[in-house]
């Protein structure tokens, strides 16, 4: 984050109305467990303060599904857990205080797999947005994922949707 809060400032010193985006990826790995929770964090999510690290399993789906997906300790979280939420909101939140104003969420359709409702996305994002507006840089911030338009009661949940181009040759 040190470096990413240097690289945004000699960025935005050279052009100030540049936009950089970071990515908080459909991956977790047993690393979450050397990372402190902040106290901001607890108090976001409405939770007493505590002094504990993030917390793997309690990111992962329940029926062992996407476990070690992308590697052994590396999985798909799980949206509709609390933890995962406090995670992404705590990576979202330190990337917005480095002078990021773009997030990209990754693969949401993999993360939603206990959330068809999409609330506990609405939920999270709510919160990143809402901080935005009083600590970004410039009051806001634009996230996407790589969806296909995840939209609820025709509202869509990204500022913009996108989906990576896989050439392939014929």
């Amino acid at each position: 984050f040190a470096r990413a809060k240097s690289a945004a400032a000699k960025v935005h010193a050279a052009d100030p109305e540049i936009i950089l985006q970071a990515c908080v990826f459909e991956v977790v790995s047993t690393d979450v467990g050397r990372i402190r929770i902040p106290e901001w964090v607890f108090t976001e999510f409405g939770l007493p303060v505590e002094k504990r690290n993030f917390r793997y399993a309690a990111m992962l789906y329940d029926n062992g599904r996407r476990h070690d997906h992308w590697r052994k300790g590396a999985s798909v979280p799980d949206m509709s857990k609390r933890e995962t939420k406090m995670w992404f909101y705590y990576r979202a939140r330190r990337y917005i205080d480095c002078g990021l104003e773009a997030i990209h969420f990754g693969q949401v359709m993999i993360m939603d797999d206990a959330d068809p409702g999409h609330s506990h996305w609405i939920d999270m994002l709510a919160r990143v947005r809402a901080y935005a507006k009083r600590g970004a840089r410039r009051h806001f911030v634009l996230c996407d994922a790589h969806t296909h338009g995840e939209a609820e009661n025709g509202r869509l949940l990204f500022d913009f949707h996108s989906f990576p181009m896989r050439i392939k040759e014929v």
